[in-house]
């Protein structure tokens, strides 16, 4: 821009003349502006709405969701405490109860992300008890799903592929691990994922596809537990010929 150029726009003249254009074309556009300032405030009063219920949503599911899980943390502790009594607690008579008030308030905050890591923690706790079947239905009780990618996500179908497997629900635990093979943000997953995926394979009959699989398992992550496990599978395929 030349010297003059620059004179021009810093001189007083220029600033009203600038001025008395843009008063003119908001004056004859009046509402055209309105409704854009109108329409930005709206968006911006949506977002600002939308993340304080969503915060309240949160708050009141973690409130709802503490007393019980903070019940059922404590029966956990003491029945593995040294002094803990030789029997072990009865699950229909000690767990049931409050698992099933879990159940409640994760139904009634389905939409939280609480609720989908509470489902997460209670089928864990159902899987140690072998309750599998009931732990398959616990971690579709919340309608909240975590973004693409997101570590939730991975634990949502690992947890969910591990007790589909439990169900002898092959096909829909190979639909599972795929679906983490498939994201690569899931990636610290995927060598635990190929080895379930395995696993399934195996038990739905598919030798050589299990085969296959912990082959790639050995290869894409050979420092892995997984890898090593993968290869005790491999010598239990050869022995199986």
């Amino acid at each position: 821009m030349k010297k003059a150029e620059v004179q021009n726009l810093k001189s007083p003249d220029f600033f009203v003349s600038t001025s008395d254009k843009l008063f003119n074309f908001i004056e004859h556009h009046f509402k055209v502006v309105v409704s854009l300032v109108g329409l930005v405030l709206i968006v911006s009063v949506s977002m600002v709405s939308y993340t304080y219920i969503k915060s309240s949503q949160e708050q009141k599911a973690a409130e709802a969701l503490y007393a019980p899980e903070a019940s059922l943390r404590k029966l956990q502790v003491e029945s593995k405490a040294p002094t803990a009594a030789k029997t072990p607690p009865d699950y229909a008579k000690d767990y049931a109860p409050l698992v099933a008030k879990i159940k409640a308030e994760i139904s009634a905050h389905a939409d939280t992300k609480a609720a989908l890591v509470s489902s997460l923690n209670l089928a864990y706790l159902l899987a140690e008890q072998a309750q599998f079947a009931d732990a398959l239905t616990v971690l579709d009780l919340p309608k909240y799903r975590p973004t693409k990618g997101d570590i939730l996500e991975g634990f949502w179908y690992m947890h969910r592929g591990l007790m589909l497997l439990e169900n002898q629900k092959y096909e829909a635990a190979t639909e599972a691990y795929q679906a983490v093979l498939s994201s690569p943000e899931l990636k610290p997953f995927h060598p635990e994922s190929l080895l379930k995926m395995g696993v399934s394979l195996g038990l739905k009959g598919e030798s050589a596809k299990a085969r296959e699989t912990y082959e790639r398992l050995g290869r894409e992550f050979p420092e892995s537990e997984a890898s090593a496990t993968a290869q005790q599978y491999l010598r239990l395929l050869e022995l199986k010929k």
